[in-house]
């Protein structure tokens, strides 16, 4: 599904009526499809009091004809409208006729009507402004919506925004202090970028986009993709009823190291529960005999060590140089440590020698790596690299800050000047290709800001890769299955017990959830 811009968004709705189907037609099915996720989400509305705020424009008109089908289901149906409607008003008088009631600014200069209506009510309908927001909300916008919150605050008075929650950013996701939070928020034709890129409800959960009528030969205008179950099925790798391990393909991991044992072995899993046919950890020698033992799934390749523990000098041995010729798809990184041994390891392997295998360059890796004055041009054509923000800040020179303020940005243009694919993690992680395709995986978990969810993801992305997958494609449904997992780790364990080792029990769930 794609994602679109509020530009792009008029577009759309302009190539719908060339297309044959009216603006008119396009808030009466928006109205209608939102009043059935009311009445489907919040039970019978009969007898129930809502509130719909009415705004100046389309997605005010949007949220009266919401507020006529409830209405005619028997809520008690209440709009305020807070700015000047346009005259005629044919959205408002045919509200009116359904028996809404309606309460203008000008009518409560006090204002104790709003918040005692936003107090009392059962649900608020937030139809103010949807992709309309564009500046700073100022008096006497600002002042209304601070009794509507301070009402339904105090009233625990559910909020349910149409296309967005006033006051956010339809492009960006900033977040205006003066606007009205929601708990769930109902995306009309396509989806927006904005709540996912800074995510203020679930966005798995509580986001939802409805069909409003757009005619299928409309195509809407983007480059970005909302990650859906429906993106992902395809993707999932077939398992054909003769198959044996070598078509599966062979996954080849080089991480670990003394103090991040967990780490290679967390990847080493995670790739093996992807499918892939063969999995070898490459590692330093006493981390070898740690994990070997407890994972007797994976082969290994023992690479020597020095007295400390560490990757010798030169780790590159003549066993690992043949398993990366062999290998079908590479991962390195996860735990690796910044030892000399592994730098030297990185500078050998991923940047002088020629892999013609898809690569994740991942962790310790990609630390590595922005130490290295032209890395980018050295890196395997077939690269997908993994960093966090503090890793993207540190590859590209930028502050945190500066990559959280434009997530998707940051990502599309590391991949077109890096020439690979980059899965930029976090709430709702970001997957650019280099020709300015992008991706939103739709899932914010706190339960994932743990040590080895990371790993738990490189390795499910290079255990799709050895498969055949592209690395875009392996990238996202990676990730997305990952998000998944999250879910369900969630559900059994909540957010604050949640381990990055929950997740590799719940891989199988993700899988049977996207495709049975």
């Amino acid at each position: 599904m794609r994602i679109v811009t509020a530009a792009q968004m008029r577009e759309v709705e302009q190539g719908a009526v060339k297309a044959g189907v009216s603006l008119d037609t396009l808030m009466e099915n928006a109205g209608k499809a939102v009043a059935e996720v009311v009445e489907r989400d919040y039970g019978p509305v009969t007898g129930k009091s809502i509130l719909i705020l009415v705004g100046p424009g389309n997605n005010g008109s949007d949220g009266l004809v919401a507020g006529r089908h409830l209405a005619s289901t028997g809520a008690n149906v209440t709009a305020f409208v807070g700015g000047n409607r346009p005259s005629p008003d044919p959205k408002m008088a045919a509200a009116v006729d359904a028996g809404i009631s309606v309460l203008s600014a000008s009518d409560d200069p006090s204002h104790h009507q709003q918040r005692r209506h936003a107090r009392d009510a059962d649900l608020i309908v937030d139809a103010i402004l949807g992709t309309g927001q564009n500046r700073h909300i100022s008096p006497p916008m600002s002042g209304q919506l601070s009794h509507i919150r301070t009402g339904a605050e105090s009233g625990n008075t559910p909020v349910i925004a149409l296309d967005l929650p006033t006051g956010t950013n339809s492009d960006t996701g900033s977040i205006d202090p003066n606007g009205l939070p929601a708990d769930r928020i109902v995306m009309l034709g396509f989806p927006k970028p904005g709540p996912y890129l800074n995510p203020s409800v679930d966005p798995f959960r509580d986001i939802e986009t409805l069909d409003i009528g757009i005619p299928s030969g409309v195509r809407a205008p983007s480059r970005v993709e909302l990650a859906t179950d429906e993106l992902a099925a395809p993707l999932v790798p077939e398992r054909s009823i003769d198959g044996n391990k070598g078509t599966f393909g062979r996954a080849l991991i080089i991480a670990g190291s003394k103090n991040f044992v967990g780490a290679a072995r967390l990847a080493c899993e995670a790739a093996a529960r992807s499918g892939a046919g063969l999995v070898t950890l490459a590692t330093a020698e006493p981390v070898y005999r740690l994990i070997a033992s407890s994972f007797p799934d994976a082969t290994y390749i023992p690479l020597p060590a020095n007295q400390n523990g560490e990757l010798s000098e030169k780790p590159l041995t003549d066993e690992l140089g043949n398993a990366i010729g062999n290998a079908s798809s590479l991962l390195i990184g996860p735990g690796l440590g910044q030892s000399s041994g592994a730098a030297g390891l990185v500078e050998q392997v991923v940047l002088d020698q020629a892999i013609t295998s898809p690569a994740v360059l991942d962790a310790d890796c990609l630390n590595l790596l922005s130490q290295r004055d032209g890395w980018h041009g050295r890196i395997p054509s077939q690269a997908v690299l993994t960093p966090h923000p503090g890793e993207m800040a540190r590859l590209t020179g930028q502050t945190v800050r500066e990559i959280q303020d434009d997530r998707l940005g940051a990502a599309v243009a590391a991949a077109t000047e890096w020439g690979a694919v980059v899965v930029l993690k976090g709430a709702c992680t970001v997957i650019a290709d280099p020709d300015g395709n992008a991706r939103i995986i739709p899932f914010a978990n706190s339960g994932l800001a743990t040590a080895g969810t990371g790993d738990v993801l490189a390795g499910l992305i290079a255990g799709l890769l050895a498969q055949g997958l592209s690395p875009f494609d392996a990238a996202t449904l990676g990730a997305y299955l990952h998000g998944r997992a999250g879910e369900s780790a969630r559900e059994w364990h909540g957010e604050a017990s949640m381990l990055a080792s929950d997740l590799l029990s719940e891989l199988a769930q993700s899988f049977a959830a996207i495709r049975p």
